[in-house]
């Protein structure tokens, strides 16, 4: 059937012209549009054309058909983003023309009223199959327009009231395009945010007509109550107010976390690698001490260790602070091998020792600049070694294991020379002072040995609820520490126990003791710093780690810790502040042990055995009386005495202490701080190479550059790697 008219009787392959629009073209069997063809007509004749005929439309089911083709076709957010090109880019309608057209230019030859004409008195098919036909043709703006005039026109038909304008007769084509500011009655039941996307009123829904992007940037300038309420305009600023909104969101929290970062690294203070200083410190007043000693104050008793020592009657000690392995450094992996089971000890020599269960003990010759040299291969136990023992001031390295024996080997000829056996359990730790030798076991039992006699000292008891995991040994005492989260004190003087703290709820992992304080750490991550006094029930200080704590050392006041979690930590022991950490290993569980001397760190890991070496540092003990480090300084000092200093910063390796060494340091040090305690303007008005000379001669400096008869009288600072005297 063809369409009724005088157009669809004649041209049936189109018009003369192919405009594309006039119903030849529209209903030919090949339309000018199929070839690629876009109307040749300038945008406001288009608008005004299709707009017209729309209102010409007066059948419901016809508005209701064209309503749901549009409504399908200009809703979700593909089609709101193809607004920010489409309206643009001349490259995707190539022969759309500028603006210099005029309005009114209309294709060559077309009888627009002839057309109304035709539509007016064509069939509502007709009507609807020629509307989607010029609608295929419309850009993503028009066909916004004419989806938001088709909702208005239902409703207003549904209502029965809607009027045309235009006449089916004797309408000007000029006196209905001119009028660019009248209003049509069907759009004045729809807010102006429809009537201004309809298109023939001058106000204009700008939002709308940007692209996107910039178009949520104008919508993210408003507060989000008014954003919500933008999501109810329309379906075009829905999609927009949406994004919008998440993405204020999104920005509020990114500048959240933006300004923790930078609280936290405004709170992070640099650390002085050089840094040294004498303080004083707490410490429990014995029992048999003078009565005449200096106690310390309430007030300053509350700033340090307040709550542990809050009942207690305390002295003023001076001990010797540094920021030790907070300097550069450099590292050398020694020994590459894969294994998880690999027990080490070094004590700072030219030897480290290992252990496996492949129940072999070996020992390294160790050089700061190449890998480990294997020496000796030591066989003999039947089972996986669990513990290593280092001691080379008496040419032994004692090894214990699942075998539930202790062998004592000689570093000389490599032959066992003592086995010790009592253990009904695996045997986990090993630690030695002068002759005696502590070990502890799965089964729960703690026993200590004479090195002289190869036997067991009888009369001890030291037993514990849980498997034995850490010892430690003193001149009289005991420490040990279990699975069940128990650190008991023994007495070997009176065979007995001494104190017993139970405060943590994990296995106690490994243990470090000196002659005023000892610590412990534990599986969950805690390390906690205790009096060795027994008037004391307080913990000092606790350090937190994310995860289990496998190694534990006191050095000058610096807690140095090993993580499971790959990081080695420096802590404050006054002040309880992490000073740095050092990633070692960056997968979790891999960091097995840790070994300190000097500065030097060996680290254990499942994959090899690697030394840090951290450079050679001069300490500064100047900066601990300027006022730049009131915050890092505990205290500024008065004049000290070699009486007063604590000698008890480093941990016992096999008692090995160099002859005069530490004295000669200790009395230097102090009589030239002492000597530095002058009205103010004494000491810039000496030279700085005669302070220098003076520092170098506490041991404060290394020797002069160049040699001369100061470098070789000039006494030098005590192993670090040693016990202080």
């Amino acid at each position: 059937m063809k369409p009724a008219g005088t157009f669809g009787e004649s041209a049936p392959n189109g018009c003369a012209e192919m405009c594309g629009m006039c119903p030849p073209c529209a209903f030919a069997p090949t339309p000018p549009a199929s070839t690629g063809s876009l109307w040749k007509v300038s945008d406001y004749f288009k608008r005004s054309f299709v707009l017209e005929l729309l209102l010409r439309c007066r059948n419901t089911r016809v508005l209701e058909g064209l309503h749901g083709v549009l409504a399908a076709a200009t809703s979700g957010t593909l089609f709101n983003y193809a607004r920010s090109r489409s309206p643009t880019y001349t490259l995707d309608y190539p022969r759309r023309r500028g603006a210099d057209w005029p309005l009114d230019e209309k294709p060559v030859g077309m009888d627009v009223k002839g057309i109304w004409r035709w539509f007016d008195s064509s069939p509502h098919w007709v009507q609807s199959r020629y509307l989607s036909h010029l609608f295929s043709l419309c850009d993503c703006e028009l066909l916004r327009m004419v989806a938001n005039l088709t909702s208005v026109l239902l409703v207003r038909q549904k209502r029965g009231f809607l009027q045309i304008k235009a006449s089916c007769g004797n309408t000007n084509w000029h006196d209905v395009t001119s009028d660019e500011d009248s209003e049509d009655p069907a759009l004045m039941v729809m807010p102006g945010s429809w009537k201004s996307v309809s298109g023939v009123s001058r106000h204009r829904d700008f939002i709308g007509c940007l692209p996107v992007d910039l178009s949520k940037r104008i919508l993210g300038l408003l507060d989000e109550n008014t954003l919500r309420s933008c999501l109810k305009v329309c379906q075009c600023w829905m999609p927009l107010a949406q994004e919008t909104l998440e993405e204020i969101k999104f920005r509020k929290l990114f500048q959240k976390e933006n300004r923790a970062i930078i609280e936290m690294y405004k709170s992070v203070k640099k650390v002085n690698p050089t840094y040294a200083n004498v303080v004083e410190v707490p410490v429990p007043v014995a029992g048999d001490e003078d009565e005449d000693e200096d106690v310390h104050s309430e007030v300053q008793k509350a700033k340090l260790f307040g709550a542990a020592y809050a009942k207690i009657k305390t002295k003023t000690v001076q001990m010797e602070e540094r920021n030790v392995y907070c300097g550069a450094y450099f590292t050398t992996v020694l020994l590459e091998k894969e294994d998880s089971h690999r027990v080490v000890d070094y004590r700072g020599g030219a030897l480290m020792a290992t252990g496996s269960k492949d129940r072999v003990a070996c020992l390294f010759h160790v050089a700061s600049e190449m890998k480990a040299v294997a020496v000796a291969t030591l066989s003999g136990h039947t089972g996986a070694i669990q513990a290593v023992l280092l001691c080379e001031d008496r040419d032994l390295l004692v090894t214990a294991g699942r075998d539930m024996s202790i062998r004592c080997w000689s570093l000389k000829t490599g032959k066992c020379e003592m086995l010790l056996n009592g253990h009904t359990g695996t045997i986990n730790c090993l630690d030695v002072h002068a002759d005696r030798l502590v070990s502890g076991a799965k089964d729960c039992k703690v026993k200590v040995w004479c090195l002289h006699t190869g036997k067991e000292f009888e009369g001890f008891w030291f037993q514990h609820p849980g498997s034995v995991q850490c010892v430690r040994i003193s001149t009289s005492l005991v420490y040990s520490g279990c699975s069940r989260g128990l650190v008991r004190v023994w007495d070997m003087e009176k065979a007995s126990l001494l104190r017993e703290i139970d405060t943590h709820r994990s296995s106690v992992t490994c243990m470090f003791v000196d002659e005023r304080h000892f610590l412990f750490a534990d599986s969950g991550g805690k390390v906690a710093a205790w009096s060795v006094s027994c008037d004391v029930d307080h913990c000092l200080m606790t350090f937190k780690h994310p995860k289990e704590v496998n190694s534990l050392t006191l050095l000058y006041l610096r807690v140095i810790t090993g993580c499971v979690d790959g990081k080695i930590r420096i802590f404050n022991f006054l002040t309880g502040v992490c000073l740095r950490d050092i990633t070692t290993e960056t997968e979790s569980g891999r960091l097995l042990s840790l070994h300190w001397h000097d500065n030097r760190i060996m680290v254990n890991t499942k994959s090899a055995v690697k030394l840090i070496q951290f450079a050679k540092v001069f300490w500064d003990y100047t900066e601990a009386r300027s006022a730049s480090s009131s915050e890092t300084s505990l205290r500024k000092l008065p004049a000290v005495s070699s009486a007063g200093a604590d000698r008890t910063q480093k941990m016992r390796h096999c008692d090995r202490k160099p002859e005069g060494a530490g004295p000669l340091y200790h009395t230097r040090l102090l009589s030239v701080l002492q000597g530095q305690r002058r009205p103010e303007g004494a000491v810039h008005g000496r030279s700085r190479r005669q302070h220098g000379a003076q520092r170098r001669a506490a041991g404060l400096l290394g020797p002069p550059l160049v040699p001369g008869p100061s470098s070789s009288s000039a006494p030098r600072g005590p192993d670090p790697g040693v016990d202080r005297p």
